[in-house]
């Protein structure tokens, strides 16, 4: 389990991912005139554009800067955070974006933006199936402090899928905005499942060959036609430039071809067509063919498939008609995982007298191979996401299929299709993203090949996460080079957090320092924070350390962040360890302890979940050791780090500063009973020791604590709903 401060990720084991196609991009990055820029990146169906009425005084520019490039936000298919598209006085004008959805279902939008100071307050976005009138669907407010992502989740509007004329469009209004100003826009993306994609497709129309007659007209990759001889047959494939007057009908024909000619397989009997149909990166294979056969054809098709390309399982077998009747022969392998991506995929025709002749012949014409959009109907009724734990529960009615974690996979494999991005979304690694306590819709298949739509994902609550220590070096700059640094923030008044460049005896001392690097980033910062300076550690060499005093008492869920970068020479690897005694550092159960530092003048950010290893919750000696390896062990280089945080679950430990003069504690030194004097509330008093445990607690202003040792103790008061700690010595 990675961070969870206010988004919780939660690696599930044994997964498999089925992630949402990127069916229309605008990146707006191509910034050579307006119209490079208002040009889809990617496109999957013909006729994406968009048009900008002009309203009032606006106009369509390129905008740059503004913390678009500081996340890039919503970049798909590895975008650069280039430029963006920006909207001056924003109010009278529109954008529509016309992206057709043709063979796309669970249709979701997304995309970033912000606004000026004095730009427009609200966006309102409207859609359209006719592509000619627009209703009203949800209205955004887009800040004036940085971009955010937004997501306009179409799932549940039929109209939307498959639809040639499905369109947007946002309009302005002041709102809490200005009448001028801009509104700006980055990584526009439409994203929807397929519901059919065509593989391999043969309509036997090219009759100039032999070869070019079974060569596929169109094929995504590998597919090609045998035939094969079996003993005492002679049968063989005839091109003879003929009218297709026995399928004239031109049944399952794709891609707009016409009914030309067939593939006419003369003396089938004890003959076999052979197709290899490989389905790489596809699922839910569906094959299909027309056909139909002489007086004295083969009256019986019998149709297998092979998913190792050498071993045929019998699959059904067909009674064929005259070319009276002509139909279409149906192979559903939706159910049969193994031809899901599979190179080996081949499907085999082989033929039987039954009631037909010994000679004559078989057709077939337009055969294709498709993997089809499921059919969303089965037994997974219910999925529970529980952060704390780190676990998937699926649920089919009342029976619990599964229960899936990281530390405990179980063999069952669950594939996600789409999701209500307001609660939780699935990346292509199977990463569960839940972002709120909630629940929403999901698509998922269970291992059996039970399909749902109607399957609801609680995620449960995650535990509380309070900035605990805080080190932003806006304020650090040392008259002469540091080895040590007091936290900025602290949450916990009578503790010293601090963080020490050690030095080995072993080591020369004076060359290691800490001095001021500019600028800082605003990666992992914290509200109401802005970005400015940071640590430069200059010569974190090996056998050095960064080592941070950061005690516990009180708190648990503990994770620690930190961004950082390297000079050219500085260290590639850093290392995470952490101390329970004050002394001893270990890594027992802290997942990926080291992280390599990219390339060299790039901020980023480290993250490290310590929630699940209990002997860190409520430790007055809790440290943590960042160590160095890869590059150099020599004086030279550096590590830059901003923004170092510990969060963390600190109920208890919510506190300002010191108790106000209008709050009297009395008597400290105390023995027997503490008391509180306040005009206000007293809520509640809770008495802790230096190890964090709770050893009394109470409502009101008056604590009894003649069970207590004599010792040195924290007080926690609450009054009036605000928290306040205070040292008290009992006697």
């Amino acid at each position: 389990m990675k961070k969870f401060t206010s988004i919780l990720t939660l690696l599930v084991m044994g997964f498999v991912a089925h992630s949402q196609q990127l069916v229309h991009y605008w990146d707006f990055n191509n910034d050579a005139t307006i119209q490079t820029m208002l040009t889809p990146s990617v496109s999957e169906v013909n006729g994406a554009e968009i048009i900008y009425n002009q309203g009032g005084i606006s106009d369509v520019v390129v905008g740059t800067g503004q913390g678009f490039d500081l996340e890039n936000l919503n970049s798909k298919n590895g975008a650069i955070a280039g430029s963006h598209l920006r909207i001056n006085d924003p109010i009278g004008a529109s954008l529509v974006f016309k992206m057709p959805t043709t063979n796309y279902t669970n249709v979701v939008v997304s995309f970033a933006t912000r606004r000026s100071g004095s730009g427009a307050g609200t966006q309102y976005w409207s859609y359209s199936t006719d592509g000619i009138n627009f209703m009203l669907f949800d209205s955004i407010f887009p800040s004036d402090a940085g971009p955010a992502l937004k997501t306009l989740n179409f799932t549940g509007v039929a109209d939307v899928a498959d639809n040639e004329n499905f369109a947007l469009s946002v309009s302005f209004e002041q709102g809490q905005g200005g009448l001028v100003g801009n509104n700006r826009f980055d990584n526009f993306a439409l994203e929807g499942d397929e519901l059919v994609s065509l593989l391999h497709y043969w309509n036997f129309n090219d009759i100039s060959s032999y070869a070019s007659l079974i060569t596929p007209s169109f094929t995504v990759g590998g597919a090609q036609l045998d035939t094969l001889q079996f003993e005492g047959g002679n049968a063989e494939i005839i091109f003879d430039g003929g009218t297709n007057a026995d399928l004239a009908l031109n049944l399952n024909a794709r891609l707009g071809a016409d009914a030309g000619t067939h593939l006419r397989f003369n003396n089938p009997v004890f003959g076999a067509l052979v197709f290899s149909v490989p389905s790489v990166n596809k699922e839910n294979i569906v094959v299909q063919y027309a056909t139909v056969r002489s007086g004295s054809g083969a009256y019986l098709q019998f149709v297998e498939y092979s998913t190792d390309g050498i071993n045929y399982v019998a699959y059904d077998t067909f009674e064929i008609n005259t070319s009276s009747a002509q139909q279409v022969v149906m192979v559903d392998l939706r159910a049969v995982q193994a031809a899901n991506n599979n190179p080996d995929l081949k499907i085999k025709i082989r033929f039987g007298q039954g009631g037909g002749g010994l000679a004559g012949n078989n057709r077939i014409d337009n055969f294709t191979v498709e993997a089809i959009a499921p059919d969303l109907s089965g037994k997974v009724t219910s999925i529970t996401v529980d952060p704390k734990q780190s676990i998937l529960s699926i649920q089919e009615t009342t029976q619990l299929v599964a229960t899936i974690s990281p530390v405990d996979a179980v063999n069952k494999d669950v594939v996600w299709s789409s999701s209500d991005v307001a609660i939780a979304s699935v990346s292509v690694d199977g990463l569960v993203t839940a972002v709120a306590e909630g629940t929403c819709s999901i698509y998922a298949v269970s291992v059996d090949g039970g399909y749902t739509d109607s399957c609801v994902v609680t995620v449960l609550a995650a535990p509380t996460a309070d900035l605990l220590y805080y080190w932003h070096f806006n304020d650090f700059n040392p008259s002469a080079d540091a080895t040590q640094i007091d936290a900025d923030f602290n949450i916990l008044q009578n503790v010293n957090a601090k963080l020490t460049y050690t030095e080995p005896a072993s080591r020369k001392e004076g060359q290691r320092d800490i001095d001021r690097f500019s600028p800082g980033t605003a990666l992992n910062i914290q509200p109401a924070t802005i970005a400015g300076g940071s640590a430069r550690v200059r010569n974190p060499a090996i056998g050095r350390s960064l080592v941070f005093d950061m005690p516990t008492q009180g708190l648990s869920d503990i994770v620690f962040a930190y961004a950082v970068q390297r000079s050219g020479s500085g260290m590639l690897f850093n290392t995470i360890e952490y101390s329970i005694d004050g002394t001893t550092f270990i890594a027992t159960n802290l997942a990926d302890n080291t992280q390599e530092v990219i390339g060299a003048e790039e901020w980023q950010v480290f993250s490290f979940d310590f929630s699940n290893i209990p002997a860190v919750n409520n430790n007055g000696n809790f440290k943590i050791r960042i160590t160095w390896d890869g590059n150099n062990d020599t004086d030279n280089g550096n590590n830059r780090y901003d923004n170092i945080t510990l969060m963390g679950n600190g109920a208890n430990a919510a506190v300002t500063a010191v108790l106000p003069e209008s709050i009297k504690l009395y008597p400290n030194p105390a023995n027997g009973f503490l008391n509180v004097s306040s005009n206000d509330h007293v809520q509640s008093m809770v008495l802790i020791d230096m190890q964090g445990r709770v050893l009394a607690e109470g409502t009101g202003s008056k604590l009894d604590v003649n069970h207590c040792k004599p010792g040195v103790y924290v007080l926690l008061l609450n009054v009036n709903g605000t928290n306040y700690t205070q040292r008290v010595v009992l006697h």
